[in-house]
């Protein structure tokens, strides 16, 4: 059977970790506050940066978006924005790897999170689109033959009065 002090120094162990674990998850989410990932494409000329949670809370451009259509400029700050998002969960990872410890079942649960809400970003073009403006056409469905344009119907000749109507100049219905 157990002694007293065998009992006492268990709940003060339990109460020491419990305070320990505590603090390396305070110390954690405080530099999980501090995250700020800014990432760039079509070489630096949109960034975007993200903050603790994974959202923007930064787009920056220069002057050479001037040569991208407005279907450009925007694919790019989505990429960039991709991009920094992609990075959030290795963050994540060396935060609570230097904090909590990766044996950590609530701190893997955060990092397993943090994978699937920010996965790898799409692979990138191996080349960029040419700068400039481009015409995009788009169609509901290929498999339909493209429709000719209708021709407008031709006008029509004014009507003839004459005089020939089965009611003359009066109504056909009665009035009592």
């Amino acid at each position: 059977m157990a002694d007293l002090s065998d009992i006492e120094r268990m709940v003060g162990d339990w109460e020491r970790n419990a305070v320990e674990r505590s603090q390396r998850f305070q110390a954690m989410q405080h530099e999980v506050e501090q995250i700020s990932i800014t990432e760039s494409v079509a070489g630096g000329a949109v960034s975007v940066t993200v903050g603790n949670n994974g959202i923007p809370t930064g787009v920056r451009m220069t002057d050479a978006v001037r040569s991208m259509s407005p279907d450009e400029i925007a694919a790019n700050v989505l990429k960039a924005m991709q991009k920094a998002q992609s990075k959030y969960p290795q963050v994540i990872q060396e935060i609570v790897a230097g904090t909590v410890g990766e044996s950590d079942s609530a701190a893997q649960h955060i990092v397993r999170t943090a994978e699937e809400n920010f996965p790898e970003p799409p692979a990138e073009d191996p080349e960029p689109p040419a700068p400039g403006r481009q015409l995009r056409i788009e169609t509901e469905a290929d498999d339909e033959p493209p429709r000719q344009p209708r021709r407008p119907a031709p006008p029509q000749r004014p009507r003839r009065d004459d005089g020939d109507d089965d009611f003359g100049d009066q109504s056909f219905l009665r009035r009592d």
